[in-house]
């Protein structure tokens, strides 16, 4: 059987789409996705269409519905000896399974009859041999857990080895052999334990043995010990000779003495090189305070010079302001006369001359007081405006960061309700003629999208009842969007708010408060430099200059009368250009005051420069003494450190010194204290050789010598019996082994060139209980399954797959291997030794990989079907 196409509907997370995967190839395809895109949905929902039943509602069928529900359809193409089908299967609801030929869809079996005809097609009622080949995710060994489902591919294995390499009697050797066997495993039994230890009379003999030879060591070790008690005296005699002679003692004398000066003299040294070491650091000090200073000094001049330029140029710039100004004051009181004149002119036509002057002056200073007066308006309105903004944006709790938060809030709420509107199975009407759907005796709007939850009923007139079944939207979906409309309402709350257009408000009314109060500050900053107690004392006087009004005597009525015209156009024209004059002359004098500011803030810079600087009479000599003291200060440093050098070069090494004293020192006391060590080991020795020599010792060992040269003989008539027992089992073993292989040897020999791949001359070696390998033979040395690494485990398990597949292949049962998410503990050299050998056996097998690996499983090659989604 080969599997051409693959098609799921209403399955897990393809709730009311199909699923499909088409295109898979004879030899090695390869599905490649994201987690979480159905691969394994896919292997579960074919395990579910070949081994279960349609009618079944085991836990692994149910598991494929989704939260949804609704039946959950399987299907698959495939290709067989008598040609190819399409294989499937409904669950759980309208429960039905159809196997139909292809392309022309004919019926071939259906129900009970399709289940017998998928248990003829797989050769098995149990598993058959895609329980062997099939390997879900997660799994690394060669067997489940389920205990049924061991036994089950437990008889698929000895069926399958049985057939191939005959009667399973083959692996026993007969009831003879196992005669023959027991009786040489009881002969060892009476002798030694079953792992190989001694007991019984072989133990008794040994361990006589091992008593006379411990005697014999111990005796042994004696006499040994007076040989060296005898030599060691000897040697100790010749060493306390040589410690006591004459010129040895003098020349260690000798030594001491001139260890002792030279240490002296390099004391002596030493601390010299600390005094210049520190008269090194105080000249060091010196140098670096003198460049200090020439450099702060030099920094002074550099800071000076550029005072006094900005100090010149705000003086220019100040000056011409007020050069500027004062002409503008000129001008203006110039206007200031002519419209005093004009005054004049009206005023002696009307016999008031000195009354109208004094109103006029009069006039002049309310108008500067007016204008001040409106300033001073002006100033208090914008403070009063900034504190009030400054009070509602403080007040106001609808910060933007607030607003930020709401927003996502709010961002939640049309997600989730967009989830549960996605859910929502709308029905819309449009009608033609008169005839109208009626639900409930309401008819239908037409153009109107309702909402459908569940069954819901319809009357259609003249045809009859309508019943549509609509998804219910999930708790699950209801329950996040009423989370989410929780934390927009506490959210909106914190700031009073209690819906996002309210929160959008406060928001743009707290950012309206902060930008009025910052316009505020501005017009107050413009109106009000100098603050507004300034600006009153200024309309203050302007206020007194009112008053300073005085009369003169009148013309003649007539001539008033005659030139009043005259004079009253004369009068206008004057006090239009003064007003014009005064505007241009309070802008000019404003520009002045602020230059003229400037520039008393460039002179103070530049009088406290010149305070750094010193008097300029004194700055020549002063640079000149401090560039003397910095280069005197480093002259000196250069001497302090060639003097330090030059100690440092003649010093004798005093770690040198100290060395050699303790050296001639430790020479002196060593000699002394071996003296007397020596003295006392040799009293130590002659005492010990007395109470050996005393004892007999020799006498004894010749005797004991005796005795264990006749336990020894007796010991190893027994270890012969034994090696000759244990010869006789290992060719009885050989030969039980030699059936056994024949047993494995079909799977042997499919699994050699496979397992040669990953590990050179290596073999695996089979358990005649379990049918499955049992160990891993390289390297001259066998290891059980248990002892080798995850990734060497799942990968002898897919090679031993792939051999029983080539074994069912030789039967002419061809099955598929899926290997769903397999290989996930192989390393990147093991991974591509693994895809030469999928790719080996593909040449002659179908075998589906499901991956989540994409990168690295580009290189197995092979077919790359996609899964195809579609809405149903």
């Amino acid at each position: 059987m080969k599997l051409l196409a693959l098609h799921l509907t209403n399955v897990r997370k393809f709730t009311g789409k199909r699923a499909s995967i088409a295109g898979i190839s004879d030899g090695i395809t390869v599905v490649s996705e994201a987690n979480e895109f159905g691969k394994s949905t896919f292997f579960d929902a074919i395990y579910a269409l070949f081994f279960e039943k349609f009618s079944s509602s085991a836990k692994s069928v149910k598991s494929l519905q989704p939260y949804a529900g609704g039946a959950v359809e399987v299907a698959a193409d495939v290709e067989t000896e008598d040609g190819s089908f399409r294989v499937e299967k409904r669950f759980l609801s309208r429960k039905a399974a159809k196997i139909s030929r292809l392309p022309d869809g004919a019926v071939v079996a259906q129900d009970d009859e399709a289940e017998r005809w998928i248990s003829s097609l797989l050769g098995s009622a149990s598993e058959g041999p895609a329980g062997l080949l099939w390997v879900r995710q997660g799994l690394v060994g060669l067997e489940p857990d389920s205990a049924k489902e061991k036994s089950q591919l437990m008889e698929t294995r000895r069926d399958l080895l049985s057939s191939v390499a005959g009667e399973i009697d083959a692996m026993t050797g007969g009831r003879r052999m196992d005669r023959v066997m027991r009786r040489v495993a009881d002969s060892l039994g009476e002798i030694t334990t079953k792992t190989g230890r001694k007991t019984g009379a072989w133990k008794a003999t040994s361990d006589e043995v091992g008593v006379l030879e411990a005697e014999f060591n111990s005796v042994t070790t004696q006499v040994q010990a007076l040989d060296k008690a005898l030599t060691d005296r000897r040697q100790a005699e010749a060493s306390l000779k040589r410690l006591d002679n004459a010129d040895a003692k003098a020349r260690r004398g000798d030594a001491f003495a001139a260890a002792k000066d030279a240490m002296d003299q390099a004391h002596a040294y030493a601390g010299a090189v600390t005094t210049a070491r520190q008269d090194c650091d105080l000249a060091g000090l010196k140098a670096k305070s003198s460049e200090t200073e020439l450099d702060a000094f030099l920094k002074a001049i550099e800071t000076l010079q550029t005072a006094e330029k900005q100090a010149r140029d705000s003086s220019d710039e100040a000056n011409e302001a007020n050069q500027w100004a004062n002409r503008l004051k000129t001008a203006l009181d110039k206007a200031r006369n002519v419209h005093k004149n004009a005054i004049d002119a009206v005023a002696e036509t009307r016999r008031q001359l000195n009354v109208s002057r004094h109103q006029i002056a009069a006039r002049k200073a309310k108008a500067e007081a007016t204008h001040l007066e409106s300033q001073i308006t002006k100033a208090e309105i914008a403070l009063g405006e900034r504190d009030v903004a400054r009070a509602i944006a403080k007040a106001s709790l609808a910060t933007p960061e607030w607003f930020r938060q709401a927003e996502l809030a709010q961002g939640e709420v049309s997600k989730c309700n967009a989830a549960v509107e996605a859910q929502v199975t709308t029905l819309r009407m449009a009608y033609d003629g008169t005839a109208r759907i009626t639900q409930n005796g309401a008819i239908v709007p037409a153009d109107q999208h309702i909402t459908l939850d569940g069954e819901t009923l319809f009357d259609l007139p003249g045809i009859g009842r309508m019943a549509i079944h609509a998804q219910a939207v999930g708790e699950e979906g209801r329950a996040r969007l009423a989370t989410a409309k929780g934390s927009l309402k506490n959210i909106l709350s914190q700031a009073g708010a209690s819906t996002l257009l309210e929160a959008r408000t406060l928001a743009a009314a707290r950012a309206e408060a902060e930008t009025k109060a910052h316009l505020a500050q501005a017009v107050l900053d413009t109106l009000a430099p100098n603050g507004t107690e300034a600006m009153r004392a200024a309309k203050a006087d302007a206020d007194l200059a009112a008053t300073g009004a005085h009369e003169s005597e009148l013309p003649a009525i007539a001539s008033l009368e005659t030139h009043l015209t005259q004079a009253e156009q004369a009068e206008e024209k004057a006090r239009g250009l003064l007003s014009s004059t005064d505007v241009e002359h309070a802008s000019a004098r404003e520009t002045s005051i602020k230059l003229r500011a400037a520039a008393e803030t460039a002179e103070r810079a530049l009088e406290q420069a010149k305070a750094d600087a010193g008097p300029e009479e004194t700055r020549d000599s002063r640079r000149a003494e401090r560039l003397r003291l910095q280069l005197q200060s480093q002259q000196a440093l250069t001497e302090a450190e060639a003097e330090l050098q030059a100690l440092i070069t003649a010093a004798p090494d005093l770690d040198t010194a100290k060395a050699g004293l303790k050296r001639a020192e430790d020479a002196v006391n060593a000699a002394v204290q071996e003296r007397a060590q020596v003295s006392e080991r040799l009293a130590a020795l002659s005492s010990e050789i007395r109470t050996l020599a005393g004892n007999g010792i020799e006498e004894r060992r010749d005797e004991l010598a005796g005795h264990l040269e006749a336990a020894n003989a007796a010991e190893a008539q027994f270890a012969q019996q034994v090696a000759a027992l244990t010869r006789l089992q290992s060719a009885l073993d050989a030969e039980r082994d030699a059936a056994r292989d024949t047993y494995f040897g079909p799977v042997q020999e499919e699994l050699k060139p496979l397992l040669s791949i990953l590990h050179r001359d290596a073999a695996l070696s089979f358990d005649s209980d379990s049918l499955l390998p049992s160990g891993l033979l390289r390297d001259h040395a066998e290891e059980t399954l248990d002892d080798l690494s995850g990734g060497t485990k799942e990968q002898i398990a897919i090679l031993t797959r792939l051999a029983f597949a080539r074994l069912f292949a030789r039967q002419g049962r061809h099955m598929p291997i899926i290997l769903d998410d397999a290989l996930v503990y192989s390393d990147d050299d093991r991974i591509i030794k693994m895809f030469t050998a999928l790719t080996r056996v593909a040449q002659g097998q179908q075998i589906i990989v499901f991956s989540c690996r994409q990168l690295a499983f580009q290189d197995l090659g092979g077919a790359r079907p996609k899964i195809e989604v579609v809405d149903v």
